[in-house]
């Protein structure tokens, strides 16, 4: 099979073992690393902006790609309802009370519209007002700023108006909830898609 294997001029695909052993980022604006140990737990840090985040669990390889679920698994941060009062027919605005961090603004939030399965990013203004489409919302999630979390969904009535107000759980915020979490190698190293862009993985020289 090998010299198959070099006649045809392939290259096997590594093994878990092979794959096994700490790794890097080295990349601009980033930092941390990956290790993946050979009794399938693995340790994750990144801080790139804004965000800091860690993780740890297990890990498998297929042969084709890495894949890391978070052991135990971290309670996602959350937005609790206070109370949804009366506005204005159609207006919909947001109030979040963020405790202890020094988050000040309203965030993004998912919306939903009747007729529609899909759910579209909309932004808030600095009253926390939404620029909703028409008056066919039927539903609101927050969005944590900077890690992306989308909190527990708010039912809406179309056609009426909602003044929402908030309290913010942070819970295990900054653990990443890895499910399945996708690398795939390269070279010598590792790739993930995660924050909108690719962070590399390189192998940690000895």
């Amino acid at each position: 099979m090998e010299l198959l294997i070099a006649l045809l001029g392939l290259t096997p695909a590594p093994t878990a073992a092979e794959i096994a052993g700490t790794y890097e980022i080295r990349q601009m604006e980033m930092a941390g690393g990956l290790e993946l140990q050979s009794n399938g737990h693995f340790r994750y840090g990144l801080s790139y902006g804004a965000a800091d985040e860690s993780a740890e669990g297990d890990w498998t390889f297929d042969g084709t790609t890495v894949r890391l679920n978070s052991n135990p698994m971290p309670r996602s941060p959350d937005f609790v309802l206070l109370a949804d009062s009366p506005a204005p027919a159609c207006e919909l605005s947001i109030g979040v009370d963020w405790g202890k961090l020094n988050w000040s603004s309203a965030p993004r939030v998912l919306v939903g519209y009747a007729g529609d399965p899909n759910r579209y990013m909309v932004d808030t203004d600095d009253s926390g007002k939404l620029e909703a489409r028409g008056c066919n919302a039927t539903s609101i999630r927050p969005l944590v700023p900077v890690y992306g979390n989308a909190g527990t969904e708010v039912k809406l009535t179309p056609g009426q108006g909602h003044r929402l107000s908030f309290r913010f759980e942070p819970n295990d915020i900054g653990q990443a909830a890895f499910r399945d979490e996708i690398l795939s190698p390269y070279g010598q190293g590792l790739v993930m898609a995660r924050y909108e862009t690719k962070i590399r993985f390189v192998r940690a020289r000895p």
